[in-house]
């Protein structure tokens, strides 16, 4: 009788149904168990109990953008150093610095990995060690002084387009326009440019006919969330619709590749550099499908951040109308006789690049970043022994705002930290010589180390260059009924910076 009862189809798969629930829950609880426990290698490093047991808190804080906010209040609790994950910790300790980017640091690990493609060649975002380096080199060389000469002209006439595009589109909207858009038609059209010798005419058409703003910041959001669950980057490549974002833009790409290729070269642009039509590469050439990636990485990254860089500026000069004023000033003294597109001129230019510097530090275009992974054998970081396979953030909004890093006043616009004693450089807080002193290290807007940002040069020389055109040509306002304060609320954290318009009054000179 009980054996009849057994064989019963539907007792069978209740039993099914007990057992594997059974090992799953006893599986689950264990790992949580263990995660909580003094037994694990972070146990004595604090931290919220819900980061410790699972990484799907995190993805929830990524996708609703507010991993940099939700750092910065973990460190107000806990302390320089947090864990933010299983085997994940956060670290704003300045001497952690060149302990983690610097020669000999920690490489990158999973959490970039799983922004490569299988079915794509590797890029500089993703190569680490010696292969990292290799590709490194060219792209040193699209960097260098004499590169940067070469792109002057290219970056000039980006720079006018901008602000005939915004003097057309102010005198259509009753003045009023929005900065973040400008910006990043701007940063877009100049990198198309830059890398490929054209493909991209926003700035002409005043508007993104191809949606690839939209597609790129898709493309982000979705590499953000899948970074924090490496494995299901995996399976969402064998599910349709998921890489729709990346499939897209390797087409643009393709088609600008192709252009570039029946154009040829004519200036000696990023693209030069990274096939070495130099062939200054002589014991192996670049690879035709790794050189795609790397110009896709480049416009993505560079056009990114240069523009979320110039739109913060232009909200922090409003924000803080005595530093606006010197600026002007400044550009009206240094450009008197001349046009702001004149790059020899931007070493004179000194107050304003003290309230780039500040921008960068309250507000910097990757807010978070990504995490370096430990290697085999452990590494001692900030006090603590990491095991190896240990993820750590080095996350600049919060370093940036650490006291141990920047003080007195380290929540607030003081430009005067970032200027010599000797300056004689205008400035509201200049008889404060204290506020001058800050760790230079810790400033990891452009990153630290031997992979830091490669096209750090050009991004100063074309920011410094659009600022000064732009407050050469216009007076700027916060356009009425904008709600200016809470514009940073609109900030969201993906590695890059999506953020919301920025509505500005402008007005010709």
């Amino acid at each position: 009788m009980f054996s009849a009862t057994l064989h019963r189809p539907e007792v069978l798969a209740a039993l099914y149904i007990f057992a594997y629930g059974s090992f799953f829950i006893t599986l689950c609880s264990s790992i949580v168990l263990y995660r909580l426990s003094p037994l694990h290698p972070l146990a004595k490093i604090p931290g919220p109990t819900m980061h410790k047991v699972s990484k799907l808190w995190s993805v929830w804080i990524c996708w609703q953008g507010r991993q940099h906010t939700e750092f910065k209040a973990m460190h107000d609790k806990y302390g320089n150093v947090v864990r933010t994950g299983p085997n994940e910790i956060s670290v704003i300790d300045p001497s952690a610095v060149t302990d983690v980017l610097g020669a000999g640091g920690l490489p990158k690990g999973k959490y970039y990995l799983a922004r490569q493609d299988e079915r794509a060649p590797s890029n500089l975002l993703t190569l680490t060690g010696e292969k990292h380096a290799s590709r490194r080199r060219v792209w040193n060389r699209g960097f260098n002084a004499d590169a940067l000469v070469e792109y002057d002209g290219i970056l000039a006439k980006c720079a006018v387009e901008l602000v005939e595009g915004m003097q057309v589109d102010s005198e259509a909207s009753k003045g009023e326009v929005d900065l973040t858009a400008w910006f990043n038609y701007f940063s877009f059209d100049f990198m198309a440019d830059f890398v490929f010798g054209g493909g991209s005419e926003m700035l002409k058409k005043g508007k993104d006919e191809k949606g690839i703003l939209e597609l790129l910041e898709h493309h982000m959001i979705t590499g953000a969330l899948v970074s924090h669950i490496p494995w299901f980057f995996y399976l969402g490549n064998k599910l349709p619709g998921v890489t729709q974002s990346t499939l897209k833009m390797r087409k643009y790409a393709s088609e600008w590749v192709a252009g570039r290729l029946r154009k040829g070269a004519e200036v000696k642009d990023l693209w030069y550099h990274l096939t070495d039509e130099a062939a200054m590469e002589k014991d192996k050439q670049p690879l035709m499908n790794e050189v795609i990636a790397d110009a896709l990485v480049a416009i993505v990254a560079g056009a990114d951040t240069t523009s979320v860089a110039l739109t913060n500026f232009f909200w922090m000069m409003l924000t803080n109308p005595a530093h606006y004023k010197l600026v002007q000033e400044e550009v009206d003294r240094v450009y008197m006789e001349a046009d702001a597109t004149d790059i020899s001129k931007q070493s004179d230019l000194k107050y304003m690049s003290a309230c780039l510097d500040e921008t960068l530090r309250l507000l910097p275009p990757g807010l978070t970043g990504g995490p370096r992974q430990v290697p085999k054998g452990g590494r001692q970081i900030a006090g603590y022994f990491l095991p190896e396979g240990t993820q750590v953030y080095l996350p600049a909004y919060v370093m940036h705002r650490n006291p141990e890093c920047f003080s007195p006043r380290t929540n607030d616009f003081v430009p005067s930290r970032w200027l010599s004693a000797d300056s004689k450089s205008p400035s509201p807080n200049a008889s404060a010589v204290e506020e001058r002193k800050h760790d230079r290290k810790a400033f990891l807007a452009f990153s630290q180390g031997p992979a830091n940002c490669v096209g750090k040069k050009l991004a100063k020389q074309e920011m410094l260059m659009v600022i000064s055109l732009l407050m050469q040509k216009f007076d700027f306002n916060f356009a009425p009924n904008f709600d200016w304060e809470r514009w940073p609320e609109t900030m969201n954290d993906f590695l890059t910076t999506a953020r919301g318009p920025l509505k500005m009054t402008v007005r010709s000179k």
